[in-house]
């Protein structure tokens, strides 16, 4: 939860970043004051959301974050691996085969469930030192598939083994330099997908060059393709890619453009974009299949005055929950859903932790529901809220009704939760202190 917060956090701070750099304001680096103030209310907007994430966190299960390392010890390294590949690999078939089908809102969290393998399987090897050949495999897998997959899915990968190594900060200080090199990794290869994602995604169109996020070229031309262009990379571009790498970590560009629309000449719409959101959970697409597809381009373009590219050009741009939440109510009003959202997002977290066996396997499931759901600034408020829902709402049945089989498997050398310690002369003892160097 802390990283999610955090990460939002990054993102309305990085416009004050780049204008100090150039030794302005933020309204003269952007071209406004409603950009200087759309980066005031973006701050206030996460830490909003994280006060309502904090409280009802605290409220559904006020053990949440307590011995967390409890049980790593007994997992089994290799059913981690397995669990990771029959998860994992079929999610880019799966997502093809029902793309836009209702079944695909319950097909895919089962899927994502393979963030909890990587999240465990990583605090593993960390703690032990064992298993490191399984985390070495997987990082590199995971890299390859998301570099030649169309939205570059390998910065999760890298996020979920930051997240593990920052499980042990408490217990071991040294962890924050793996966390360093781990982020410094992180923002080498972003910067690399940045100064190429434009050009590959061109190549993925194939023949019929229509711009759309379709992929019609095979993984051995993919997988040529980004070779060459790491061939081809020249130090100057890649630095000269920086810029725009920051431009698209910071999102409060077209919350700006909104504060200068509405309602100057677009009024609020007085509840309607999160009336939306809500209908658009309580719609199931399995049940109602012809409920209109969710284009993030659309309020963008309504909302800002602006022509941005949508999903029959290729992309999706959103306005972000917190603009959404100013066209909606304005400001001070904006505040109050942005809080509950939070406390709906910490208290979905909290209780899948509180349903699990182990607070460990729970806070995997958690980490596994956070990731799918996109909880980003420039998120739509409807995407975010579907994800929470229906992702929390699977999890916690698997938890409540499989977290002991689950539990047992992953962790075959474990004792029964809640057994007494056979070696119950003096406290248990904490994974071996051998860390995993990145």
């Amino acid at each position: 939860m802390l990283w999610i917060c955090f990460y939002q956090w990054v993102q309305a701070f990085v416009p004050v970043v780049q204008a100090g750099l150039q030794g302005v304001t933020v309204a003269a680096s952007m071209g406004g004051q409603e950009f200087e103030e759309a980066v005031l209310f973006s701050l206030l907007g996460v830490l909003f959301f994280s006060l309502g994430a904090a409280c009802l966190s605290r409220i559904v299960s006020p053990a949440a974050g307590r011995d967390l390392p409890a049980g790593l010890a007994a997992l089994s390294p290799s059913r981690l691996f397995v669990a990771w590949i029959a998860l994992a690999l079929p999610v880019e078939f799966v997502n093809q085969f029902l793309w836009g089908s209702g079944l695909s809102q319950l097909v895919q969290p089962l899927f994502s469930t393979h963030v909890a393998a990587m999240v465990l399987l990583f605090q593993y090897a960390l703690a032990t030192g064992h298993g490191r050949g399984f985390a070495y495999v997987l990082i590199a897998v995971e890299i390859m598939m998301g570099f030649v997959g169309y939205f570059g899915g390998f910065k999760l990968v890298l996020y979920t083994l930051l997240l593990a190594a920052l499980t042990f900060t408490a217990i071991r200080p040294q962890v924050w330099a793996q966390g360093v090199l781990i982020a410094i990794l992180a923002a080498g290869l972003g910067n690399f997908w940045g100064a190429t994602k434009n050009e590959y995604r061109r190549f993925l169109a194939g023949e019929s060059g229509e711009a759309s996020q379709e992929i019609r070229v095979s993984l051995a031309e993919r997988l040529g393709y980004m070779s060459r262009a790491l061939q081809d990379m020249t130090w100057d571009r890649y630095v000269d890619a920086f810029g725009s790498t920051l431009d698209r970590i910071g999102y409060v560009t077209y919350f700006g453009h909104c504060l200068s629309n509405v309602p100057a000449s677009v009024p609020h719409a007085d509840g309607r974009l999160w009336k939306e959101a809500l209908m658009h959970v309580l719609m199931p697409r399995i049940l109602f299949p012809n409920k209109q597809v969710f284009n993030d381009s659309d309020r963008t373009n309504e909302f800002t005055g602006l022509q941005v590219a949508d999903a029959t050009q290729g992309t999706s741009i959103g306005l972000g929950y917190v603009g959404e939440s100013y066209v909606d109510f304005g400001v001070p009003a904006m505040f109050i859903p942005i809080f509950l959202f939070g406390a709906a997002v910490g208290g979905g977290y909290a209780l899948l932790v509180r349903l699990a066996p182990l607070p460990l396997l729970g806070a995997a499931f958690g980490t596994a529901m956070l990731m799918r759901s996109g909880f980003l600034l420039e998120s739509s408020n409807a995407k975010m809220l579907g994800g929470l829902v229906i992702t929390t709402a699977i999890y916690a049945l698997m938890l409540k009704f499989l977290g002991g089989p689950i539990w047992r498997w992953l962790a075959p050398a474990a004792r029964p939760v809640g057994a007494p310690d056979d070696n119950s002369a003096g406290p248990a003892k904490e994974p071996s202190a051998r860390p995993f160097s990145v």
